[in-house]
């Protein structure tokens, strides 16, 4: 893998930011990395403070020192394999950036899936409550809050420092006063007496087997307790599904994140439970990404 040396300070000095971007650019070509050019934009933008309009206006004005510097710290540690929402700190959900850390899974673009399923199934109008069974970084809980005005939300996780970031960014978009954070593992962090009208998850789902062949830019930089579902992947479906249907109100949704040769598998779960109108959506690549279904038990 390429490092940054003299050939590539050199053409970096005194760039103006289109420059900077060509070389960051080729720089990760040479080095194999994907999404090379989305990756030296990124890079580019939030070194500089530019957003895409104003790197066309602005784009061949020399770089201050400063933020040239920046470029080349973030540029060297892309290199080495580190991914960009890393570097940053901050990953853009449906629209939103969302602080993220070593210790939350990074959201991905395939969990949009089940926030386009959620916003279908609330009704924005009335006052209603869900519950994000191991929350992470707060991306899916806080999305449906952005969306939803009427809506309150109680987020899990397992993991304090995982809830520390959902709640920073519950704070940055201003949803901190709708929000609850409680820590446990799976129901141990909910009220035997909580009923919600919507349970959302994107549990653990990666098989062990499947976990070791991984891209190192997943395995080395997203938690593993955020990653490994057991040895068939299904380990925390079977814990939410068997306590779901408890603090769900009859007719209320649960959805599920899941991986793409996982629906059948859940489907069985559900068919085996007090649930229907069991669905499966499927993401913008036609991978099955999502399993919902309806509670048909009284609470």
């Amino acid at each position: 893998m390429p490092k940054t040396g003299s050939a590539t300070s050199a053409a970096l000095a005194s760039p103006s930011a289109r420059v900077a971007k060509r070389v960051l650019t080729q720089a990760f070509i040479e080095a194999d990395i994907p999404y090379a050019e989305e990756d030296a934009l990124e890079i580019i933008l939030a070194a500089t403070g530019l957003d895409k309009t104003a790197l066309i206006l602005k784009g061949t004005d020399p770089l201050p020192i400063e933020e040239y510097i920046v470029i080349e710290s973030y540029m060297a540690r892309r290199l080495l394999g580190e991914p960009v929402d890393h570097i940053l700190g901050w990953r853009e959900f449906f629209g939103r950036r969302f602080h993220i850390s070593a210790d939350v899974l990074s959201p991905r673009a395939d969990t949009e899936t089940l926030i386009r399923g959620t916003l279908k199934r609330l009704n924005a109008s009335t006052q209603t409550h869900i519950l994000d069974l191991g929350t992470g970084s707060g991306a899916i809980g806080l999305t449906v809050l952005a969306e939803v005005p009427q809506t309150n939300l109680t987020a899990t996780d397992i993991s304090n420092a995982a809830l520390a970031i959902a709640r920073k960014n519950a704070e940055t978009l201003g949803l901190l006063e709708r929000a609850r954070f409680r820590q446990g593992e799976w129901w141990s962090a909910v009220s035997p007496k909580s009923v919600f009208d919507m349970i959302l998850s994107n549990p653990p789902y990666i098989s062990d087997a499947a976990m070791d062949t991984l891209d190192v830019e997943v395995s080395n930089y997203d938690p593993d307790i955020a990653l490994r579902g057991g040895v068939d992947g299904l380990d925390p479906y079977h814990i939410i599904i068997a306590g779901a249907a408890a603090h769900l109100k009859s007719g209320g949704w649960l959805g599920l994140e899941i991986g793409f040769d996982q629906a059948d598998a859940l489907k069985n779960l559900l068919e085996a439970g007090p649930w229907h109108n069991i669905r499966v959506n499927k993401d913008l690549g036609g991978l099955d990404r999502v399993v919902w279904a309806q509670n048909s038990a009284e609470n």
